[in-house]
């Protein structure tokens, strides 16, 4: 029967982002916003009966909770609220300017009420972390990721420093060497962010250097990124091997 109520969970999370991913396609917003439309209170009536669900398993787990101090310190309890108070805003909302509020593009009467359903949509999102309660190995995983806290920290820290360091060097470099002084690196700002999506890898782009002494101090960013990029994946692994030896040992 657990069995059974798990996957009835997962496939009403995943019926519930998929609502959410729809309700911003143009083809299928009209479905979700318009009252006249004759599929909106199939796509309400399904949404609200899911968000019952939710509900009453978030009541139920309270409730049964053995502590419920210790219950309310634990991270995904708080991310489940989170998951479930939106709908009841949006309820709230369209009780009291009419369904066509939760029309998000600016083209309907959401008025003032605007910005709280936006924050509203962010805050639906939080329901894909309900999932993590169904899978043992991601909750070791968030719990290794948790452990490595300290380390992460430092890491960050590092990557902080290189990334204002490379910044600023590719700026002075570039800045000094280029024809007149003409280079998109227009500001230390702007190479701290050529600086990001290169030592993080991600290489947009939209800026690089020009002269043949940034292409140099590029370089080597990269080469320092591609280690402090790897740094975190070894960390996390053996942290992820020692919780799962003692969960299994346990």
């Amino acid at each position: 029967m657990a069995a059974v109520y798990a996957v009835l969970d997962c496939f009403f999370i995943l019926i519930s982002i998929a609502f959410l991913v729809l309700e911003t396609e143009e083809r299928f917003k009209d479905y979700f916003i318009n009252p006249e439309n004759a599929f909106y209170y199939y796509i309400f009536g399904v949404n609200s009966g899911i968000m019952a669900f939710f509900t009453a398993d978030y009541i139920a787990r309270i409730w049964s909770a053995y502590s419920k101090v210790a219950f309310l310190k634990q991270v995904l309890p708080w991310l489940d609220l989170l998951s479930i108070l939106p709908f009841y805003v949006e309820l709230i909302i369209m009780a009291y300017s009419g369904p066509q509020t939760v029309d998000l593009e600016g083209n309907s009467n959401a008025g003032g009420w605007y910005v709280v359903l936006r924050v509203c949509r962010v805050f639906r999102v939080i329901r894909v972390f309900k999932l993590a309660r169904r899978s043992e190995n991601l909750l070791i995983l968030l719990k290794a990721v948790g452990n490595t806290s300290t380390e992460l920290f430092v890491l960050f820290v590092m990557v902080f420093m290189v990334v204002l360091m490379f910044g600023s060097i590719m700026y002075t470099v570039e800045k000094t060497t280029s024809v007149n002084g003409q280079t998109n690196f227009t500001s230390i700002m702007s190479g701290c962010w050529w600086s990001v999506i290169t030592v993080t890898t991600v290489g947009y782009g939209d800026l690089y250097p020009e002269t043949a002494l940034g292409m140099v101090v590029g370089t080597v960013a990269l080469m320092l990124g591609l280690v402090l990029m790897a740094l975190p994946v070894t960390i996390i692994v053996a942290k992820f091997s020692d919780e799962y030896e003692r969960r299994k040992t346990s």
